[in-house]
């Protein structure tokens, strides 16, 4: 038989029997997941206390308001009402107006209506005196059915139509959470075909194609499953589903991208497909273990902050990680043990074909860029880091903000009503600040006094009075002459938070919340990126037992999250890819995205790192020059790093289809720095390093040779015949021979 036909190498009845249970088995486990997720999805939060620091100043006021009136203060509505005709602070209600306090009125979550009639508030009318505001506070909501049944009554009465816009908090979250989920299954559907095709070029045949897609669909049913157990005890955002599904679909093109090449080029050389299987086990296979360790860990970071919004991302992403790497260790088996010989029917390339029968084959263009980049490693390191610095610089800049109705689309009324407050009235506020006071012994002159320095605050536009909410609590609206996540108004906000009052003063509102967030990210991030760090160096040392790769490998991956950060900068605070993305004006980046980035990039970095350093060490054992490593462990790892790092770009970078803004944020830095990482950095920084390093790179404290050679790993003159030269292999190869089951 030859040694190139696949035919004759099927796994034995009895296996094929175990594997086809094991398939079965898991399609039944991912059903059942997938059912159960798809109806707990549906408890997935959206609100601003998304955002919330627990314990914070500004939660613990929130908590006391709301103990105190029933009203949650950061919930509630705003309807922005066309009059008919111009009005006054003395006017009757006009018959729009009474409609919509009628409707709120009869809803069960709301507990007060307030109009410019019932206020005495002049600011409750537009300055052209044709719009009004009618606002709502609510309690416990249930956000998404409330705002449902609110716009359905609205839209059932005829009198209302264009003429009302709903508006508010509440109606913002709803409105983010459901464009959310929207733009994410456009986007996944658009570029579906794109990565098909490029899943079809990778894997050189449609059937292979095919397992990445079944491996998405696996990750992502068992982290809806996973979800689903969680938010029984711990409610989780709606917008963790973004990066389950980008996630999943990339790591699941990654991870089978490595198996099923590894198998395709073994089962050219080993007697059966067992035999071809042991070995994926113990290369590929291991690979993926560890890469997806790696992943899931630096996801797990994110765990640490208490903001739900991202604590959320941090427990999906370890969670689509850890499945699509099962999928791959566990599944995929057993599916190339029932269909392999199908799945890799097709011939594969020449250079496949040539390392299957010779011990030496003709250097691919991998080689050729390694060697090219050796010769001038001293102009390709400089080249290389000051492109990533020149990247990197806009983030100097970087200013940050949260998100609220101005990232909706114009198209949804709580955008409109927001623009509509922001143009055309005066002093009113659609999310103004509070000052809150606990004070037993307040004064109306001490109250009265604190409202006046409030007033002189810059950014300021108008104080109200102090009004009694019980007990010891009384509060103050405050608006703002910038809008709510402005950098300004955060400075105004900062300076109202200095002020003395009668009793505890606390300042309270969007403003307020995002600011209480911003020094709860800051607290925790560097324990965070510690955390990060140290897993890379560990997962790295485990697979080199070098002492300075690994510190390479973290210094490259700072380097691709400043140049990625510097993008971002450029591309959203700064504006310039405004009309190419399709988004509103620019003013700063969303802190949470930048983190959950970070996370993703840093873990993502390291992956590839394990792929490209593994291989160069498995070169280095098997007796190859430190050079030679180099230039064999990038030629036989670049063609697999790149296909993946595409693929996972194009699932990534449609999330940049979004209308949110902070979606976009997400998918372009994931995207960026995962084609950066692939290029740049792995093709011409890595290797112009280890040239400096030399026979150094390998250097271990219990080192026994000058070369570096692990004490356990004899050295060898050669690679043996069947050494794969386009997979990624973290062992030292053994004979197929003494793998091949009788």
């Amino acid at each position: 038989m030859s040694k190139n036909s696949t035919s004759g190498k099927a796994a034995s009845p009895q296996l094929r029997r175990r594997a086809r249970l094991v398939l079965w088995l898991t399609g039944v486990i991912a059903l059942v997941a997938l059912g159960g997720g798809g109806i707990a999805s549906a408890h997935l939060t959206s609100s601003l206390s998304d955002y919330d620091a627990p314990g914070s100043a500004v939660v613990l006021a929130q908590h006391q308001i709301q103990r105190a009136t029933g009203a949650n203060p950061e919930e509630g509505y705003e309807i922005v009402v066309r009059t008919g005709s111009t009005i006054s602070e003395a006017s009757p209600l006009p018959s729009r107006v009474s409609t919509v306090i009628a409707l709120l009125r009869a809803r069960p979550e709301v507990k007060s209506v307030y109009d410019y009639a019932n206020t005495k508030d002049p600011t409750m009318i537009s300055k052209s005196g044709d719009f009004t505001v009618v606002v709502a506070t609510v309690g416990n909501v249930q956000e998404k059915q409330a705002v449902t049944a609110l716009e359905a009554a609205i839209a059932a009465q005829p009198s209302l139509k264009n003429n009302v816009w709903l508006g508010g908090p509440t109606v913002a979250d709803v409105q983010i959470a459901s464009v959310s989920s929207q733009d994410l299954g456009h986007a996944e559907l658009f570029a579906l075909p794109f990565l098909i095709l490029l899943l079809f070029l990778v894997f050189r045949g449609l059937r292979a194609a095919m397992v990445p897609l079944i491996g998405a669909i696996f990750a992502i049913a068992m982290t809806l499953g996973v979800m689903g157990l969680i938010i029984i005890v711990l409610p989780l955002s709606v917008f963790a589903l973004n990066l389950v599904i980008a996630l999943g679909l990339g790591l699941s093109v990654d991870f089978s991208l490595l198996i099923v090449s590894r198998f395709r080029e073994e089962l050219q050389r080993q007697d059966t497909v067992v035999a071809a299987l042991a070995i994926v086990r113990r290369t590929a296979g291991h690979t993926v273990l560890v890469s997806s360790i790696t992943v899931a860990a630096a996801m797990a970071t994110l765990t640490i902050f208490p903001e739900r919004f991202i604590y959320s991302m941090g427990i999906a992403g370890a969670v689509v990680v850890l499945s699509a790497g099962a999928f791959a260790l566990l599944v995929l088996p057993s599916l190339l043990t029932v269909f392999g010989e199908r799945l890799v029917a097709r011939t594969p390339p020449r250079r496949a074909r040539a390392s299957a029968s010779h011990a030496e084959e003709t250097p691919g263009r991998w080689y050729r860029v390694a060697t090219a980049v050796m010769r001038r490693h001293v102009l390709a390191t400089a080249s290389a880091i000051v492109i990533l610095v020149v990247l990197a610089a806009p983030f100097a800049h970087v200013s940050f903000t949260g998100a609220d109705a101005s990232a909706l689309p114009s198209s949804s009324s709580a955008s409109v009503a927001y623009e509509l407050v922001q143009h055309k009235f005066t002093a009113f506020s659609e999310a103004p600040a509070s000052l809150v006071v606990d004070a037993t012994h307040a004064t109306s002159q001490s109250l009265a006094t604190l409202a006046t320095a409030a007033a002189a605050v810059p950014g300021v536009k108008a104080v109200s009075t102090f009004q009694h909410l019980g007990g010891s609590l009384w509060e103050s609206n405050v608006a703002l002459s910038s809008s709510p996540l402005a950098p300004a108004a955060q400075h105004t906000v900062t300076q109202l938070q200095s002020l003395v009052g009668p009793g505890q003063l606390t300042v309270i509102g969007q403003t307020a919340s995002f600011l209480s967030m911003q020094k709860s990210l800051e607290s925790r991030l560097p324990l965070v990126l510690g955390l990060i760090i140290a897993i890379a160096l560990i997962m790295l040392f485990a697979m080199t037992r070098s002492i300075l790769l690994p510190l390479m490998a973290v210094v490259m991956n700072i380097l691709t999250i400043g140049a990625t950060f510097g993008v971002l900068v450029w591309a959203f605070q700064w504006g310039h890819l405004q009309h190419l993305l399709g988004f509103g004006a620019p003013r700063a980046l969303q802190s949470t995205s930048l983190i959950i980035v970070l996370a993703v990039v840093f873990g993502l970095s390291t992956d590839y790192g394990v792929f490209l350093l593994g291989r160069m060490k498995e070169e280095h054992d098997a007796g190859a020059s430190a050079d030679q490593a180099i230039a064999h462990g990038l030629d036989r790892t670049g063609g697999i790093v790149s296909a993946a790092a595409l693929c996972l770009a194009v699932a990534m970078g449609a999330l940049m289809l979004s209308r949110l803004v902070f979606v976009k944020e997400l998918g372009l830095g994931v995207a960026f720095a995962v084609l950066l990482d692939a290029t740049l950095v792995r093709a011409i920084l890595v290797p112009a390093l280890m040239k400096f390093l030399g026979s150094a790179a390998w250097w271990t404290p219990w080192s026994s040779e000058s070369r570096g050679h692990s004490p356990s790993t004899p050295a060898v003159t050669s690679a043996p015949p069947f050494v794969d030269r386009d997979s990624v292999g973290l062992v030292e190869p053994v004979p197929a021979k003494s793998l091949a089951l009788s």
